[in-house]
């Protein structure tokens, strides 16, 4: 059997009259989703049945970051509170430990003298120790740069970051 697209070979306009009809998106109904709950609504509604259509909003929900210890990370920062009205934080280190589950491995390194000093870290030599699961940090990120070796305790770091910490003569323990 011949197709019927055969048939039109040669001609200009393919049997659609005028070289002027056909044009845009009026002789189609409209583009994308338009007229589903107007003139193209039954044919919404047999997709919608047949499970092909979705009407209104759709998408996903944004997985929450799962978090161990939630009681240490509730006293770690009614501690981090305590210390700051005390006048023993500065704003710059309360900043970094209590706003963020992630921190970035050129901020620790900024700040790990200060937690020294707080007794939040420890110093051996040359040599930096601190242990993140307990300040209530699940992640590690690779941001900026590591001048100082430090063994960091904590659930998760990222490549980047063990990478930088290794490079500086650090480890990294993760859980």
């Amino acid at each position: 059997m011949k197709k019927k697209v055969k048939k039109f070979r040669g001609s200009r306009t393919c049997g659609g009259g005028s070289h002027k009809k056909r044009r845009g998106r009026g002789s189609r109904g409209g583009a994308g989703n338009a007229g589903v709950t107007k003139h193209h609504y039954l044919r919404t509604i047999k997709l919608v049945k047949a499970g092909l259509y979705q009407i209104g909003k759709y998408g996903f929900t944004r997985p929450k970051v799962v978090r161990k210890d939630y009681k240490i990370e509730r006293e770690v920062k009614e501690t981090l509170k305590k210390l700051k009205k005390e006048g023993k934080l500065d704003d710059y280190a309360y900043k970094f430990l209590y706003s963020r589950v992630e921190l970035n491995v050129g901020d620790l390194d900024e700040i790990i003298d200060k937690l020294v000093e707080l007794g939040l870290a420890e110093k051996k030599d040359e040599k930096y120790a601190i242990d993140l699961t307990q300040l209530g940090y699940s992640k590690l990120l690779g941001g900026g740069d590591v001048t100082k070796a430090i063994d960091v305790k904590v659930y998760e770091a990222t490549s980047k970051a063990i990478e930088k910490i290794e490079n500086a003569g650090g480890s990294i323990i993760t859980e």
